[in-house]
């Protein structure tokens, strides 16, 4: 009897550990599921600078983003023909863009857009008393390959005074978000930065008329390669 009790209990334990692997077993998440959760998490609320609503997003679980850190992109942009989505998901004008995105590349039979969060990769300048823009956060490494693989396709980054009136250029150049770009053979082949320009950085949603525009630029990119 002791030996079928001993024998009883250490099956016991044995299935009890078996539940506790299986149920604690880390979720495997795919980048698509990660992507629409990221930019779904935000819907509903506000951002606490502005106290403006966040623009709703409504993602599809078969979206075709896929995930590379800064580092990562930077092989990419070298050595492969490819799409990449620099942004991040909680920036108005991503938000603003993404669907319209999404639909582009569903009706060009995309399969594969790699997705880089730039919320916390990029450097930061404000004004203040002096002309010269002050440097308040330097980028990451990668930021700045980054930079260096887009060269002159990228823009001038300005800053503004506490009126919002006046510009003052920081002397460097900015990737802003969202910027979609079509790379192949070590080259930018065609990009296209932001929105529209009858945008007007309200943090608003698109127009039909802007969402059509946004969409043919789109489209521009994706037919590059």
């Amino acid at each position: 009897m002791l030996y079928i009790v001993i024998g009883i209990c250490g099956l016991l334990v044995i299935g009890l550990c078996i539940f506790l692997m299986v149920n604690h077993k880390e979720e495997v998440v795919s980048d698509s599921e990660k992507f629409k959760a990221d930019f779904e998490q935000y819907n509903g609320l506000m951002y606490e600078d502005t106290n403006e609503s966040v623009i709703d997003v409504n993602i599809p679980e078969d979206n075709p983003f896929i995930y590379k850190t800064g580092k990562e992109i930077v092989d990419v942009l070298e050595n492969e023909t490819a799409y990449v989505l620099f942004g991040y998901s909680s920036c108005p004008l991503t938000r603003a863009a993404i669907e319209v995105l999404i639909t582009a590349i569903e009706e060009a039979s995309v399969s594969k857009v790699y997705y880089v969060d730039i919320k916390d990769m990029r450097d930061e300048y404000v004004h203040k008393d002096s002309i010269i823009p002050e440097k308040t956060k330097n980028g990451t490494d990668a930021y700045y390959e980054i930079l260096d693989f887009f060269g002159n396709n990228l823009e001038k980054y300005y800053v503004y005074d506490e009126t919002g009136f006046y510009a003052y250029d920081t002397g460097v150049t900015r990737l802003k978000s969202p910027t979609f770009v079509a790379v192949s053979g070590g080259k930018v082949v065609s990009m296209h930065e932001e929105l529209v320009a009858s945008y007007d950085y309200s943090n608003r949603e698109l127009t039909d008329d802007e969402i059509e525009e946004l969409k043919n630029e789109y489209n521009k990119v994706l037919l590059a390669i």
